[in-house]
């Protein structure tokens, strides 16, 4: 019987029910000790009518049915049309009460307490669900006035808080909140005991044994919990994903879904879809690790204040999450809000002292944590958690100490030991990071946490596999195999970054340590606790960590690049002592990587030009999140770009003041209005314009978002406008729908918005192109081909309709000229195009080549070097073919910017050696002709057999000439002699000995 049918069949004159007879001395006595719900004796039951208590217990069965299934509002509604009947049935407005704090409105939640408490009735199960409502109210909103009184009043009711854990685990709660720790503990360890079987007092049994650290005993619970018919109930589901996630992090290490806290927390939302402890959960999954989520972690917390926006849990972590991405004036609007309404919880307090100390106000949050600290002295939980919020900002330093006095707190914190593990390797103290990961482990005691295994299995390696160098201030650490070669250029090229940003930045970095990895796996571990980090290069402060050329990314990257990139980190960082946004160090390093070689910029114009077309760039106050999100590859980009908008806007110096101004303490709109008297929108705004300028140049059809195109289509009005810029504003609307729907393959939806886009008989340029996109489609290349010169002769210019009709040029019409023609064309239409395969520079030259014209071969793909960093193999060639050619300034360039792609290949170095001796650079190439025979043979590019005996022996004796050209003859005659060793027909290396012996 659903409850809509059982309340239909409560007779009208229910309101005549007398609803308390006879007192009940004891209860009264204990009840009216609150001085904030003023009470009456309760009076003796009179006799009922059977059925009609029969209805009712029903109908009140149903309705917390509907409230554990998340219809709060259909509960409510029910119970309010029978209170109507009887404005004064306390059954009813207990179970208002339940309803309106388990949906978040505590004003409410009271007034209906204030109702039922003088006419309940001792031992009555809806004053146990009263009871429950008020001990779960004052939880949330940590509410312990007045906590002796009702757990005496609940006493004196007839029930007991041991046998009724759904009693016992939320009083618990409030003996912690207020500093009883022990007297908790030992009424936790009577409630982890519970032997009932009721699935509410199990459910609460089993929290109580998480608390406790029984883990095993707490999943017996739950499962007893879920046995039928309550095998579906939202809140024991997550409880249990709660367990397994505490017991296996986010279950990578589980095989059954079964088991898996995702899986579970979803099917618990299937029960009820505002589930707080499943939203929550989801949340806390999401955090770990954002690559294994669909979700974005903080939507699920959005989704739980959407439905229940008074959510102190709730509240609290989406204001951790602001303040992790840098949104102080979110987190101060936050706090405010949680200060009203639960002011003495300790999560609030904790989160206000955090706050404090990164607004830089050290007392106010030492002043709070010494209040928290002697409310509850073995409560480790504040500094823990202003610890980790500081691991967050990438403030290691400031962490370190909130961490090391949580374990001193209490040594057994394995969360916190994890924490201080964190904080310890990325300020520079590996080993005994590795030591704090150790003992977090042995005190979790079975506890899966998998950040904390791959990053102690990553920092062994580094302490028992690596070798470390020290230079001035510089130690890296890095395998062996290779190290010599990478000691000579990586040692060099970090000295010269630190001496050079010193100088620009007028900041002298401390200690730095880099960490050089042969496999990116590790590198990620290291990084981020996690494989599959996008990224080539991290820096937290004084440690950067590092992908080297020899990992399995070989010749993909320069780590020049990634090197000069992350130094300046090390300053930006330090500068602002770790505290400023993450987009700023991240475009400003992004930006100096250009200034240092232009080819070093991230070619992602295209990426740019999507964003901007489907109003995907971020704004100002969004760029942060770009951070942790999977959009983090084009966050860099952008922030690049929005720092060369400021520079060029406001000069150099201005980033250094927003450092400062970050390091002061200022949010992101103080700092902005200092240093740029603008604010982050007037910032967009000029953004907006500024990447419109860098695309003014490119004609390319932006790649449309689905979801943004079906939005716009219903938008837009079906019928053309009747003014001219109107018109055509909406012509080029339709278009983008269309060219949206045509690139998911829709076709009809296509043309149904092409056919819009041409109303009246007029076909703009850009439909020309689709339209021969739709031909292409179709098979009918020559159509396609029709539409496309169409598109041209209208004026239209497109990089991949010059990129079609070149390949037809060639292929079909066998007319190169008109080939050459199109490439060009592409070529201006979009410049250094990023995917090897439709460059039209690079298929300029390879048409070249074919015509015999190498001088414009290598011209094309010089020009398309330019904007492309990596491509060793290319620059390579490139350089072979200036040094030929005697252009050795050149050669020297790219066999340089080759190196600094993959620097263990033996003839590369030989090759760079004589263009740079040639270029009279003699030291230089001392240097390469030495390096040529340090690269290993199995880790050469060309194969182990390309340091064969006669580059081995042409390195020795170019070694030997350099050396005599030095003034170096001792050294000269050692490297011809062992020349000589290695190929006794060597005629210049007995040559150089017999003269250098002459003298």
């Amino acid at each position: 019987m659903t409850a809509t049918f059982a309340l239909r069949a409560i007779p009208s004159a229910l309101g005549a029910i007398p609803s308390a007879l006879g007192a009940i001395p004891s209860l009264f006595l204990a009840l009216a000790l609150f001085s904030t719900v003023p009470l009456v004796p309760v009076q003796a039951r009179q006799e009922v009518d059977e059925e009609l208590e029969e209805l009712l217990a029903e109908f009140r069965d149903e309705v917390r049915l509907l409230v554990r299934r998340g219809e709060w509002d259909e509960a409510r509604d029910e119970l309010l049309d029978l209170l109507s009947e009887d404005s004064k049935d306390w059954r009813t407005t207990a179970h208002l009460a339940y309803v309106e704090q388990v949906s978040g409105r505590p004003e409410a939640a009271r007034g209906y307490l204030e109702r039922t408490y003088p006419a309940a009735r001792a031992g009555d199960p809806d004053l146990l669900l009263a009871f429950g409502a008020d001990l779960e109210l004052r939880v949330e909103y940590a509410d312990t006035d007045g906590l002796d009184d009702l757990l005496e009043a609940i006493e004196q009711a007839g029930f007991d808080l041991v046998a009724l854990p759904r009693l016992g685990w939320p009083a618990a709660q409030l003996l912690l909140e207020r500093g009883e720790r022990p007297r908790a503990a030992e009424l936790l360890a009577r409630l982890s005991a519970f032997e009932g079987d009721d699935w509410r007092d199990c459910l609460a049994a089993a929290r109580a044994a998480r608390w406790l650290g029984r883990l095993e005993r707490a999943s017996v619970l739950v499962v007893k919990a879920l046995e039928p018919p309550f095998d579906d109930e939202a809140e024991a589901l997550a409880e249990l994903a709660s367990i397994y996630f505490e017991a296996e992090g986010e279950g990578q290490g589980r095989a059954s879904r079964d088991t898996a806290p995702g899986p579970l927390f979803r099917e618990a939302l299937d029960r009820n879809p505002r589930s707080e402890s499943a939203l929550l959960g989801l949340h806390a999954l999401g955090k770990i690790n954002w690559r294994r989520q669909r979700t974005a972690a903080s939507e699920y917390v959005r989704e739980l204040l959407t439905v229940r926006p008074a959510s102190v849990a709730g509240q609290l972590a989406l204001a951790r999450d602001e303040l992790a991405l840098g949104r102080l004036p979110e987190v101060r609007a936050a706090l405010e809000s949680l200060e009203r309404s639960a002011p003495t919880r300790r999560s609030v307090r904790t989160l206000r002292a955090t706050l404090a100390w990164v607004e830089h106000d050290r007392d106010g949050a030492r002043a709070i944590l010494d209040e928290l600290v002697d409310q509850d002295p073995a409560d480790s939980t504040p500094e823990r958690e202003v610890g980790a919020s500081l691991l967050e900002l990438y403030r290691f330093s400031e962490a370190l100490d909130f961490l090391e006095r949580a374990v001193e707190r209490n040594e057994q914190d394995y969360l916190a030991w994890t924490r201080l593990g964190e904080a310890l390797a990325n300020t520079g103290s590996v080993e005994r990071g590795l030591e704090a990961l150790q003992r977090a482990r042995e005190l979790a005691k079975g506890r899966h946490d998998v950040w904390r295994k791959n990053t102690r299995v990553v920092l062994e390696r580094i302490t028992s596999r690596f070798e470390e160098l020290d230079a001035g201030g510089l130690q890296f650490a890095w395998s062996p195999a290779g190290s010599e070669v990478l000691a000579t250029y990586l040692v060099p090229f970090y000295q010269d970054a630190r001496r050079e940003l010193a100088l620009r930045y007028g900041y002298s970095s401390g200690p730095v340590r880099i960490e050089v990895f042969d496999r990116h796996e590790d590198f990620s571990v290291r990084s981020t606790g996690f494989q599959g980090f996008p990224a080539l290069g991290v820096c937290f402060g004084p440690v950067v960590t590092a992908v080297s050329p020899l990992s399995e990314l070989r010749g993909t990257f320069s780590w020049a690049r990634t090197s000069y990139h992350e130094f300046t980190h090390v300053v930006h960082l330090g500068i602002s002592n770790n505290r400023c946004p993450r987009w700023i160090t991240e475009g400003l390093a992004t930006w100096e990587e250009e200034r240092v070689n232009p080819s070093w910029g991230r070619n992602m114009r295209r990426d740019l030009l999507d964003a901007r077309a489907n109003g995907q760039v971020f704004p100002l106050r969004e760029l942060n999140a770009a951070f942790r999100g999977p959009r983090i590859v084009f966050g860099y980009y952008q922030g690049g770009l929005l720092c060369e908008m400021l520079i060029d806007a406001y000069g150099f110096p201005s980033m250094i003041r927003l450092l400062e101004a970050f390091d002061s303490g200022l949010d992101l709109d103080r700092a902005c209005a200092e240093v740029f008297d603008a604010t982050p929108e007037e910032i967009d705004a000029r953004f907006a314009s500024f990447v419109d300028a860098e695309l003014s140049g490119l004609r390319l059809e932006p790649r449309f978002d689905a979801a943004r195109a079906l939005a716009l289509r219903y938008t837009l009005a079906p019928d053309p406008p009747t003014r001219a810029a109107e018109l055509e504003a909406w012509r080029e609307a339709w278009l983008d729908v269309a060219f949206a729907f045509q690139q998911q393959g829709r076709r009809v939806d296509a043309e149904d918005a092409l056919r819009r886009a041409r109303a009246g008989g007029v076909t703009p340029v850009r439909a020309h192109a689709l339209l021969g996109r739709m031909a292409f489609a179709d098979g009918d290349a020559a159509g396609a081909v029709e539409h496309w010169l169409a598109f041209l002769e209208a004026g239209g210019e497109d990089f991949f309709v010059r990129m079609a009709l070149a390949d037809h040029a060639f292929n079909e019409l066998e007319d190169q000229a008109l080939a050459e023609e199109h490439l060009l064309a592409a070529e201006a239409a979009f410049p250094g195009f990023a995917d090897l395969q439709a460059s039209a520079e690079l298929a300029l030259a390879s048409y070249y080549d074919r015509i015999g014209d190498e001088d414009r071969a290598m011209d094309a793909r010089m020009r398309w070097l330019d904007f492309n960093a990596d491509a060793g193999e290319l620059r390579i060639e490139v350089a072979r073919w200036l040094a030929e050619r005697d252009r050795h300034e050149e050669a020297a360039r790219y066999f340089r910017e080759a190196n600094e792609v993959d620097p263990f290949r033996a003839s590369l170095h030989m090759a760079w050696g004589a263009s740079l001796e040639a270029l009279g650079q003699l030291e230089d190439a001392l240097r390469e002709y030495r390096v040529t025979t340090l690269v290993p043979a199995e880790f050469d590019a060309e194969g182990p057999t390309a340091l064969s005996d006669d580059v081995r022996a042409d390195s020795l004796v170019s070694a030997a000439r350099v050396l005599e050209e030095l003034g170096r003859r001792a050294e000269a005659l050692e490297s011809a002699r062992e020349a000589l060793e290695v190929d006794g027909d060597l005629g210049e290396a007995r040559d150089l000995v017999e003269r250098l012996e002459a003298r």
